[in-house]
């Protein structure tokens, strides 16, 4: 009996067409086919479970966004996609982060990058990005992007409990000499030049070439430093992928990826900043960031008839150097400063993915495989604090060469910590075809992750050291049924675990945080319907999911200054609905879509738990002749003792970045006009009120809801190469807060970072 070989093989994560370098299966979302009837969706093809599917026979929860519709949008980063897929929540943190987060599973740990993993992993072409800062890198050369909803745990393994994004870039074709360029021009200076060439050198070897230099002036004007801005763009990328095919069941490709970002880094305004502008910050420290990132990777496909293999062997090394105002405000203002001079992160990342799959088509389909990483990562902070006296002198603000071992009276804060983590899997799944229309799957991983911690910590309080390591041996799974109640109705139910490693705080002396933090695990019920309706002119989409999400990871503070660290908080049950539609018209002239994302969390039972805001209260309501009093709080345990007694109980809380409303809209048409065709596309997205923290403290982690409204016109001339576009990002210039942070360490000021304003943006586009 012939099997249908549109079935997924459920294989571990990332894409078959990527790794044997073909882009064979490119998502065709707003595309149409001419049927008799009129025009028809096109399939949706991904390869987010290693071999290539129809997304509407992939019992999944998958969203697919095309480079075509990043380029509509203008979508230049990651956090470019919330309310595109349902359920993601893509929020900037710190300055320098961006978590990620969907159906409220994800990180809330910022500023702990180095000891924490991602909740929803992110894979380049393969490749796992084991940090977090690499997130805020500029999408290059993108062919699409798969969201996947949900744990992951049988195909992804770790720091996938709550999904997985696979950025999938365009490779090298064989036999097709090709190439394009744009540029654009926009408010805000902006400036993007773009080209990509490919080559075919033999019958057996391709090589693509591609490189982006993308510059735009801040946002926001920061006074009294004026004109210095931020929330400015000033990054370059390259990228070179080589392909070698000696015959049809063979391909190696060898791809070489440079970035670098030179820029003043993201604006974070003081929710008590005394100007009312969004777009000014009264700040009197400079910020920066610089980010160099290198991912080298190969890619080796080989089909030897009984079985295929698959293997991405990468390196990815990462330099980050930052700069910030802590106090997000100024001396004279608030009468203290707190100024981070250096937040400096280097990461080297070895990763090995070895896949062996079963032939496509036969009634049983398997995969097994090893996944292995090796990462090591050192961290140098300093931040000065003084409070009262003259104005601050750039000498204050100065490190010194002896400064760890001689640290100053206002070094309030200094670290050095090497880490280094260690993590391999072994995995396997499988398929079995009961009848044409029923098959059920599972699937199981086995996880072992180990992390260690060497850090010095330095300041005018005193020195000393710390080694905390952290070993985890945990089994994943996921077991799935589907069935095709017609040719264009398929439904299916799943429970999965996912799983996200536990960690190491860098820190000793704490009077309540552990050494260590235990791995995070999410058990999930799905069960969803993929339609067709109107000969195919309709796709409709439906998820409905309940986690059973333990031991969720956060940042609490301890009542020792500078002590604070990674904690759990023990149960979450989450829920929600998700929708995604499609539509085309008879004449394939009209087209849109729709999604909507519904989600609801809560923390279960009694829980209480220290931040920040709580412990800076108690402190300065005990000075004077109180327990705290004369510098109590570092060396006091009554002050200690007071701060503990007066932590929230945090039961019943909702979860962070989790609006329980989020969803766009989308329409666009084609006219035919004189000399070419016209194309309109407007695009509506929403994002619902959230809270920032799991702290839910209306003053400091509400997070208002925000609409947004997009538009875009293309002008493409008949038999023309050229494509003619405008496009008008956030057209009616609201000021949406994307997300609210609280400083975990120093004075714990909450800052507020906005979506970029409304920008016009025109591009002319080449292809040869």
């Amino acid at each position: 009996m012939k099997r249908d070989s549109t079935r997924p093989g459920h294989a571990l994560a990332l894409s078959v067409a990527v790794l044997a370098g073909a882009a064979a299966g490119t998502a065709q979302a707003q595309s149409g086919a001419q049927t008799n009837g009129g025009a028809t969706l096109e399939p949706i093809i991904v390869t987010a479970e290693r071999r290539g599917s129809d997304v509407q026979r992939t019992p999944d929860a998958i969203t697919v966004v095309s480079g075509r519709r990043l380029d509509e949008n203008f979508i230049t980063h990651i956090n470019g996609l919330n309310g595109l897929a349902p359920g993601l929540q893509t929020t900037k943190t710190a300055g320098f982060e961006n978590l990620v987060t969907i159906r409220g599973v994800g990180s809330a740990t910022p500023e702990n990058g180095l000891t924490t993993s991602p909740g929803v992993s992110q894979f380049v072409d393969g490749v796992y990005i084991a940090n977090t800062i690499s997130l805020g890198e500029t999408l290059f050369d993108v062919e699409r992007i798969e969201v996947l909803r949900g744990p992951q745990g049988a195909l992804y393994g770790q720091s996938s409990i709550g999904g997985a994004i696979n950025i999938l870039t365009n490779q090298p074709k064989l036999d097709v000499y090709e190439g394009s360029a744009d540029v654009s021009f926009g408010t805000y200076s902006l400036t993007r030049a773009r080209a990509a060439v490919n080559i075919p050198v033999s019958d057996a070897v391709a090589l693509r070439a591609s490189i982006q230099k993308f510059d735009h002036k801040g946002f926001t004007k920061v006074t009294p430093l004026a004109p210095f801005r931020m929330d400015d763009a000033h990054d370059g990328a390259v990228k070179a992928a080589l392909l070698w095919q000696p015959r049809d069941d063979f391909s190696a490709v060898l791809t070489a990826r440079l970035y670098k970002s030179d820029q003043h880094g993201d604006a974070q305004k003081n929710i008590l900043d005394p100007d009312p502008d969004p777009r000014r910050a009264t700040q009197d420290y400079p910020g920066h960031f610089e980010l160099e990132s290198q991912l080298y990777h190969l890619n080796l496909r080989w089909d030897a008839g009984p079985f295929s293999v698959r293997t991405v062997t990468a390196y990815q090394g990462l330099d980050h150097e930052q700069r910030a105002n802590g106090s997000r405000s100024t001396f004279v203002q608030a009468g203290f400063y707190d100024d981070i001079a250096a937040w400096n992160t280097h990461v080297h990342n070895y990763t090995q993915e070895i896949d062996i799959l079963s032939p496509e088509g036969s009634r049983l389909e398997w995969i097994v495989g090893f996944f292995g990483l090796y990462q090591t990562g050192k961290q140098y902070v300093l931040e000065f604090q003084r409070f009262g006296g003259g104005p601050v002198t750039q000498a204050e603000l100065t490190p010194r060469p002896d400064i760890s071992s001689n640290p100053p009276a206002n070094l309030a804060y200094g670290n050095i910590s090497h880490v280094l983590r260690r993590s391999w899997s072994v995995f396997g799944q499988a398929t079995y075809h009961l009848t044409d229309d029923l098959r059920v799957t599972g699937g199981l991983r086995y996880n072992h992750d180990f992390f260690r911690d060497q850090a010095y910590n330095f300041s005018a309080f005193g020195v000393g050291s710390v080694a905390n390591r952290r070993t985890d041996e945990t089994p994943t799974w996921r077991i799935e049924a589907d069935y095709d109640l017609t040719p264009d109705t398929m439904v299916y139910a799943s429970y999965a675990r996912g799983y996200k490693p536990g960690g190491v705080n860098g820190s000793s002396g704490q009077a309540l945080i552990a050494p260590t933090f235990r791995p995070e695990k999410n058990d999930a019920f799905e069960i969803g319907a993929k339609n067709y309706f109107l000969d195919r002119s309709v796709r409709l989409n439906l998820a409905a999911f309940y986690y059973d999400h333990r031991n969720f990871q956060y940042l609490q503070t301890d009542p020792v200054p500078f002590k604070t660290g990674m904690s759990n908080v023990p149960k979450i049950r989450d829920y929600g609905l998700e929708i995604e539609a499609q539509y085309v018209s008879p004449d394939s002239r009209l087209r849109g879509g729709a999604s909507l994302s519904l989600v609801k969390g809560e923390i279960k039972g009694g829980y209480l738990s220290l931040d920040a805001p709580t412990a800076n209260a108690v402190i300065a309501a005990n000075q004077g002749f109180g327990v705290c009093a004369f510098g109590g709080q570092f060396y006091n345990p009554a002050c200690w003792a007071a701060i503990l007694a007066a932590r929230p109980d945090i039961g019943g809380n909702q979860p962070p970045a989790t609006p329980k409303v989020s969803g766009s809209l989308w329409a666009s048409y084609r006219w035919d006009v004189a000399g070419g065709a016209l194309t309109g596309k407007a695009q509506y997205v929403h994002r619902g009120a959230m809270w920032a923290r799991i702290f839910n403290d209306p003053r400091l982690d509400r997070v208002k809801a925000y609409d947004v409204t997009d538009l875009f016109v293309e002008y493409v001339p008949n038999d023309s190469p050229v494509r003619l576009s405008l496009a008008v990002t956030n057209l009616f210039d609201r000021a949406g807060v994307n997300s609210r942070f609280t400083d975990p360490y120093g004075t714990g000021q909450t800052s507020q970072q906005f979506i970029p304003p409304r920008q016009v943006i025109g591009t002319v586009a080449y292809r040869w």
